[in-house]
C-alpha cells in the first residue's frame, strides 16, 4: 500500500483509523504531527508531501517508544527476561527482533497496530531472550504468557497489511 500523504488519507493508529489533516507550517511552527484532541485526525503541519511523511514517521516512532516504555517493564518482570536495551526504528518487513546479546528492536509502525497485537510483539521478542529460535519451547513461552497468541498472530497478519508508511 503506497501512501500519498494528502488531506483526508486514512492511517491506522492503535487499531483504529485516523484521518490525515494537512496544514501548512506557519511562521511560528517548525512543522510536525500530532493527534487531534478528539483522536480522530492526525494533524500534520508541513509544506511538502515529503515533509509530511517525515513528520508522520516521527509521530509513529514517538508513540511506539511510549508503548514500549509502558509494556516492556511489565512483561520483562512477568517473563523474567531482561533485555540489555530496546530501540525503535522504521523497518519495512520486521515488527521486532532480538539480538543474541539481548538487544531488542521494535518497528516504529508498531503504534499503528491495536494494543493487544503490539503487546503480542513485545512478548514475542522477550521470549526470544529465553529461546533464540522459534522452537516448541519458544512458542510455549509465548503461549504461557498470552494464551490467545495464535489469534493475535492472525490479527497481526491482517492489521499489518494496512500498517504501512
Amino acid at each position: 500500500m503506497s501512501r500519498e500523504y494528502r488531506d483526508e488519507e486514512k492511517f491506522p493508529y492503535r487499531g483504529n483509523w485516523v484521518t490525515l489533516t494537512l496544514r501548512g507550517a506557519d511562521g511560528d511552527s517548525r512543522g510536525g504531527a500530532a493527534l487531534s484532541e478528539d483522536g480522530m485526525s492526525l494533524i500534520v503541519r508541513a509544506e511538502r508531501p515529503e515533509e509530511a511523511r517525515r513528520f508522520v514517521l516521527f509521530f509513529y516512532t514517538a508513540r511506539t517508544e511510549e508503548t514500549i516504555r509502558e509494556l516492556l517493564p511489565v512483561w520483562s518482570k512477568k517473563l523474567g527476561a531482561r533485555p540489555i536495551s530496546a530501540s525503535v526504528k522504521y523497518a519495512k518487513t520486521r515488527w521486532g527482533s532480538c539480538s543474541s546479546d539481548g538487544r531488542l528492536f521494535f518497528n516504529s509502525r508498531l503504534s499503528m497496530l491495536s494494543d493487544d497485537v503490539a503487546e503480542y510483539i513485545v512478548v514475542h521478542e522477550l521470549c526470544h531472550l529465553k529461546q533464540m529460535n522459534h522452537s516448541r519451547a519458544f512458542w510455549d513461552c509465548v503461549e504461557a504468557a498470552l494464551p490467545t497468541c495464535r489469534a493475535l498472530r492472525r490479527k497481526l497478519r491482517i492489521e499489518g497489511q494496512s500498517a504501512q508508511l
